[in-house]
Order: C-alpha cells, then structure tokens, then sequence
C-alpha cells in the first residue's frame, strides 16, 4: 500500500467512483467526497497528499478549496478538473497554486495517471528541498556557532597568552588550551631556547592510552625535534629515519621566533576534521606570537634589569634583589653576606689608557666574578668600578674566604694590550646579616668593610669586625 494520501472531490457520482477506484487500484489511500462542504471538512481533519477537486463543487469551488489548501497545507499538491471550464479558469487556478488543470471530456485515465505520479514527484521533489534548505540552514547556524566557538577560543587563547609569562608558562598554558579544545590521545611539546640550557619537555595522555604508548610518541617527538634543529642548522649531517609514526592522525607544527624553537604534536587514533586541523594551526601561531611577545619582554626586561656595559643586574635591579634575598633569609632563618668589591685605582686606568680601555677592564672582572660563583649567588654593578656580590646560606666566615680566594683570582687575570699586559686588583667589604639589620644595614655594613680595606692599602679583603 501507498503511503500517499489523495481526496478526490466531484458532484458527479459515476466519474467519482470510477476514478476513486481507479486510484484505489494503483495502491493510493483515497478519500472521496461529493460536495465542497465534506471536501472542507476532510481538508482539515486530515493533510493529503494530494487533491483532485472539481472546479465546480456544491458549497465550496474547487478554486475556494484550492485557495485554501494553498494558505493553510502548501504541502498538497492540487489538479483541478471540470467538465465546462474555460482558458480563463485554467489561468486562474494555476496563478493559484494548482499543479495542473484537467478537462473531463478529454480524460483518458493513463494521462489521468501520469498527471497524479508527477503532482506527487514534484511534492516529493518539494519536500526534499525543503528539507536540504532547513539542513542548509541549520548547517549554516550551526558553523556560525562554531565558528563562534571558534574565534571565542582565539581571543581566549590570545587573552591566555597575551600576558608576560615565564617560558613554562607559556608551553604548558599552551598544552592545557589545547587538550582542553581538541578529544586527543596525547599531546606533546619539546622546547629549546638560544641556549641549550634552556630546554623544556611536556606531554600529556589520555588515560586510555598506555605509558608505553606514551613513550612511543615521545621518542618520535623528540626525532621529529632534533630533526628539526639539524634542518635549522644546515648542518648537513645526515639525518635518520623519524621511528614508526605511534599513532595512525598526528598533527605536528613548530613555532620558531629566530634560535628559540618548538615542535608542537597531537595524535589520537580517529582521524582529524577540517575545523579540528585549522584550529591546532590557530593555536600553534597563536603560541609562536606569544613566543614572540615573551622574547620582546625578556629583551626589554633585561634592557630595564641589566647593566648596558657588562650584562650584570644593574643599581636599580641589586635593590629589589636585595630585598628578596634579606626576607628569604629572615623567613627560613639561613645565613646571607654581602661582599662590596672596588677596582682599584681604576681612574688611573681611565686617564692612563683611556675609556675604552677601562670599558674591557670592568667587563673583565664582570665575566670572571660571574663565572666564578655559585648559581645561587647574585652579581650585580652597583655603579662605576663597584660590583655588589649576595652570597644566600652563607655565612660571613665563609663569605670572608671566598672574598680572599676572588681577590687572589682577578689579581692574576692578565689583559693583553698593544704596549703591555694590564693587571688589576681589587678591595673587597664583607658583611653578614645580622638580626634586626635591614639590607640597607647590610650594604652599610659592607661599604663600611671595604672602606678599611682601602684604607689597609688596597688589594685587600676586609670582613667584619671579629671576624
């Protein structure tokens, strides 16, 4: 049986019957009436299909029902016949709606047929339309949403990452906004800055995926780095073979800002859409602009920070670190020195040699005194030829030996001049934290130490009185 619903209405009871099981027999569902009054009342009991109405029915016309269907059931198909209608009544019906107009005297019932499969062809074709346009339209909101969602992650990713960060900052705020938009298996980022020294590794995984697994997409990583380094480089060294791709979808990019590279990797099993490719590519720029960002901060911060002649921390910058260093010493109760270092007769240097001479000298004695402590300890030019050493967990006995040792170290550093070998000495104050001493104290106490030095005839470590 055919799904399709027909109402058939005509005052002439032969050809009603006869049609009604003409259709009836091709498998439709079909309702028959006599009048325009039933006609109406079936219309809105029930939506059809299709309707055959005659032009000419008691109570409603066919161009009435018609006219009707069309505002409240556009989706039925409507032929109209008549026995005695003219070119004017055709018209008419189909400026209305009606898919055809039919004369009786001329009906045969295969043309009867045809017409009837073609009015239910084009409501069919019809609907089919409809309902591309409304999963066009759907489709449409439903990219403008994400879309959206789209660009609502940029701006957070790019208000993420806009902010100065520390560089582990920066890769692991990157992995949580990227596993937290994309359904990946494993993440992961290697990172090398200018240095070697600085470096950075970081992953993530599914639960669902091993440790093993894991350690298989970190091996291809890291090949898939170091294999980029080599490119960079032009080298020319021969590269091996990347290993086995861990999982079947990987996507893999790098950020690059001049030295500082990363390599950036996602994988998962299920293969990646379109949107899902594009914004690991957003997030991959959006992480080398703030790479960008954070190389410009770091440049201007050691610009604000660091001393323009010999790279140590400057005047402005010692305060702040002495600061820090005297509140880490009162809250967990560990030792901290100072030692107050002079170059001596250096304005005879100056006037002698000149300037640029005396520039080589105290850049010098910077690079020694920072390659000779401790990472923990902190270098700094307080102004002119005088350098400021903070010595954490240290006491002042000790800072008095590493003075002494410094001292014995930059009397032996030799420069080579056209004429002759330049050899300097130095003064050195030392001073210990005592309780209840400020760091202004401290410095006092330091400055006072190498005031005697000096006055002991220079070349000479001074530490404090008792010690």
């Amino acid at each position: 049986m055919r799904e399709e619903k027909i109402l058939l209405a005509d005052d002439d009871v032969q050809m009603l019957e006869m049609l009604s099981e003409f259709l009836r027999g091709l498998g439709y569902a079909v309702s028959a009436v006599a009048d325009g009054w039933q006609a109406m009342e079936a219309i809105r009991a029930t939506e059809f299909h299709l309707a055959v109405l005659d032009l000419m029915l008691p109570g409603y016309s066919g161009l009435e029902l018609l006219s009707y269907l069309k505002a409240n059931a556009p989706r039925t198909e409507v032929i109209l016949f008549t026995g005695h209608g003219g070119v004017d009544s055709a018209i008419q019906a189909l400026r209305l709606g009606a898919y055809d107009y039919l004369l009786k005297a001329d009906l045969r019932l295969e043309e009867f047929q045809a017409v009837v499969t073609r009015a239910l062809e084009r409501r069919r074709l019809s609907l089919n339309n409809r309902e591309l346009l409304s999963n066009l339209r759907q489709a449409q909101k439903e990219l403008a949403k994400q879309r959206g969602a789209e660009l609502s992650q940029v701006r957070r990713i790019g208000e993420a990452l806009a902010v100065p960060l520390t560089w582990e900052q920066l890769f692991h705020g990157l992995l949580n906004l990227i596993w937290d938009s994309l359904p990946l298996d494993v993440l992961g980022l290697e990172f090398q800055g200018a240095s070697q020294e600085l470096s950075l590794e970081a992953f993530r995984r599914h639960p669902a995926i091993p440790e093993s697994g894991l350690g298989k997409f970190k091996a291809w990583l890291q090949a898939r780095f170091k294999q980029q380094l080599q490119e960079n480089r032009h080298s020319g060294v021969e590269q091996g073979p990347l290993p086995e791709q861990p999982l079947p979808e990987i996507l893999c990019e790098k950020a690059q800002v001049g030295g500082i590279l990363a390599v950036i990797a996602a994988g998962r099993n299920a293969p990646f859409t379109l949107e899902e490719t594009e914004l690991f590519h957003i997030f991959v720029l959006q992480g080398e602009a703030a790479l960008k960002n954070l190389v410009l901060f770091e440049e201007v911060k050691a610009l604000a920070i660091r001393d323009g002649l010999t790279g140590l921390y400057n005047y402005r910058h010692f305060w702040e670190l002495l600061s820090h260093e005297v509140e880490l010493a009162r809250r967990y109760g560990k030792p901290l020195s100072m030692l107050f270092l002079d170059l001596d007769n250096f304005k005879v240097i100056n006037d002698t040699l000149g300037h640029p001479q005396g520039d080589v000298v105290l850049k010098t004695l910077a690079a020694d005194l920072q390659g000779a402590v401790r990472h923990a300890d902190v270098v700094c030019r307080y102004g002119g030829e005088e350098f400021v050493l903070l010595l954490p967990h240290t006491p002042p006995e000790q800072a008095v030996v590493l003075a002494e040792r410094l001292r014995q170290r930059i009397s032996e550093l030799t420069i080579p001049l056209p004429e002759r070998d330049l050899q300097f000495t130095v003064s050195i104050g030392v001073a210990g934290l005592n309780e209840g001493m400020s760091g202004a104290d401290l410095l006092d106490e330091a400055d006072a130490a190498l005031y005697r030095a000096k006055q002991a005839g220079k070349n000479k470590v001074c530490g404090p009185e008792g010690v």
